[in-house]
């Protein structure tokens, strides 16, 4: 499909979705971020929003007499009425849905049409679309335009035990999309900003506090059922890792700046501009 038809396509789904988070659309709005209207389109309930509201939060703690407590860890944080706990975002894996999310992403890697409806994945396919060479980065690192390679590399999941390893060194968990969505973020801003580093443990412990807080205030981070959770999560997984492989990879600061601006581009579906924010223990922040 040509990009034109495909960003047209698109955009008439876009018309046709209805707008499920009053809040998200509030802060998109606003226009406080500074990104291209099309970059901010509501794609997953409330991430938007969520990211937007941490950075404003942050901001707030470092202004004199605008400081808040500052949320306690996983498991401390007492929900009010109508919030919940980080485990509300946990999901039990199905092996079916991780072998059609594979094959989806094997022909969103090699150029071809995803055979899933996937609203993460569409994201995706769409900065593979706009960066076709960040696509063909991540492509070869497990097989180039083989498909059937691509394919045999995913489902081995090899990538995915990977991915979970480097969450588990952080306390994270593979199986909830809030440690995921941060992580991915993380990971993301990282490459984002020429490979930058921060001190990821504080960061880490940061962000997951900031989304205990939160959820536990009431906000909600997403409406998406447990299989979209999986789809999304396990989506998020395999970039960052084939990311951050196609950089230490890289052949060329041509190929680096490629991998760079791919995942700018993905951070902006979730509604974070990684080159705007910096990364801090706390999490993220405006630049100065």
């Amino acid at each position: 499909m040509a990009p034109s038809t495909l960003l047209s396509t698109r955009a008439a789904a876009l018309r046709r979705r209805p707008l499920r988070l009053g809040l998200a659309a509030t802060l998109w709005l606003a226009g406080t971020w500074g990104v291209a209207a099309q970059d901010n389109a509501p794609l997953i309930d409330g991430v938007g929003a969520y990211t937007h509201s941490q950075i404003m939060r942050h901001r707030d703690d470092a202004e004199p007499g605008r400081r808040e407590a500052r949320p306690r860890a996983r498991g401390q944080q007492a929900p009010a009425r109508g919030g919940a706990t980080l485990d509300s975002l946990d999901f039990a894996p199905r092996p079916a849905v991780s072998a059609a999310l594979n094959a989806a992403f094997a022909d969103s890697l090699t150029g071809r049409r995803p055979s899933l409806d996937s609203e993460v994945l569409r994201d995706i396919d769409d900065a593979f679309e706009r960066h076709p060479q960040f696509r063909r980065l991540l492509a070869q690192q497990i097989g180039g335009d083989d498909r059937g390679r691509v394919l045999q590399a995913l489902q081995s999941g090899r990538l995915q035990a990977q991915f979970g390893q480097r969450l588990q060194a952080h306390g994270y968990s593979a199986r909830n999309f809030g440690d995921v969505l941060n992580a991915f973020m993380i990971y993301g801003w990282t490459l984002a900003n020429d490979g930058a580093r921060s001190d990821h443990d504080a960061a880490f412990s940061g962000l997951r506090a900031r989304l205990a807080d939160s959820l536990a205030r009431g906000q909600k981070l997403t409406s998406m059922r447990p299989q979209q959770l999986q789809e999304a999560a396990e989506l998020y997984g395999l970039v960052a890792t084939l990311a951050g492989a196609a950089w230490q990879n890289a052949r060329s600061p041509a190929e680096r700046a490629s991998v760079r601006d791919g995942m700018a581009a993905i951070g902006r579906t979730v509604g974070i501009d990684f080159r705007t924010v910096a990364l801090r223990d706390g999490g993220f922040a405006p630049k100065r």
